[in-house]
């Protein structure tokens, strides 16, 4: 009763007129193909009907899926990108905004991985990085022919290069981030520990890296979800999986589940598994935040 007396006071529903075209669009773009995919997932789909299959897509995904166990697990390794990410992120970042000369120059030519396409660089790096690609042409001609491989097609090799062309595309949005976050920080504060002495060091991990913790919190969860659900395209232009699924990734295994292998019940079941995991890391990180900023 008292939610509906608050609605007929004009001064208390308005603001809710006004955001309520974007909830209508959430709920269109986001809510409602969830729900249809949480609903396709219990089915399977042969000669035009829908076969009620309730728990099995799921079973067969946990329990009997090799593919997929093994797409989680290359997923599992590029997660080692998120402390490289955030290492190389936060050091580019210091030095950067660091009195130093041509510090445009460098922001500049830091950002150009980012501004290119994914499948153009892609397709760039799936030339230089096969066997007779490039980089074997120079290891060659300099004497270092020990360094040969077939980057892309040997399975204990090919998920670390494809790490290697997303660190290189994906680094400076992180740069960028941590630029801005040490820019909003008091100056005062690295004159004062000038003035005790403090070193370059001592900056770093004393005043700069506890004034960026929300920062990096974001960025943590950000790489995160990047790792787990948008690295698709790399994957695909580099690798198509191979060599042996040795590149395959939850979001290629889901992929060829609905459109190569026309099993669009099972593809949503990995689908909202995968949701499912990313939910459930971005919750408990934000509750570990939450629980950090009441400790403090």
């Amino acid at each position: 009763m008292d939610f509906i007396r608050r609605l007929k006071n004009q001064r208390d529903y308005k603001p809710y007129l006004y955001i309520l075209p974007s909830i209508l669009l959430l709920i269109f773009v986001f809510f409602y193909p969830l729900i249809q995919n949480l609903y396709r997932s219990f089915f399977r789909f042969a000669g035009g009907k829908a076969i009620f299959f309730g728990l099995n897509n799921y079973k067969y995904l946990l329990l009997t899926d090799t593919i997929a166990r093994r797409a989680f697990l290359n997923n599992l390794t590029l997660l080692l990108i998120v402390p490289i990410f955030l290492i190389l992120a936060i050091l580019f970042a210091v030095l950067i905004t660091e009195k130093i000369r041509f510090r445009g120059l460098y922001q500049t030519i830091i950002i150009i991985p980012y501004i290119i396409s994914i499948v153009a660089a892609g397709v760039v790096f799936s030339r230089l990085l096969r066997f007779d690609g490039i980089i074997n042409f120079i290891l060659d001609n300099i004497g270092l022919d020990v360094l040969i491989h077939n980057w892309l097609g040997d399975p204990k090799l090919a998920i670390f290069s494809v790490m290697s062309v997303i660190v290189w595309k994906e680094l400076p949005f992180g740069i960028i981030l941590f630029i801005a976050g040490i820019s909003n920080i008091n100056p005062e504060i690295y004159e004062a520990a000038k003035i005790d002495g403090a070193n370059w060091w001592q900056n770093l991990f004393y005043i700069t890296i506890p004034q960026l913790k929300s920062v990096i919190n974001f960025y943590i969860v950000y790489n995160v979800m990047v790792i787990f659900a948008w690295i698709f395209t790399y994957v695909y232009v580099l690798t198509e999986g191979g060599p042996v699924n040795a590149t395959t990734i939850l979001e290629l295994r889901i992929f060829n589940l609905a459109f190569k292998e026309h099993n669009m019940g099972m593809a949503s079941a990995l689908a909202m598994l995968l949701f499912l995991m990313i939910f459930v890391f971005v919750y408990l990180q934000f509750r570990l935040r939450q629980e950090t900023l009441e400790e403090s």
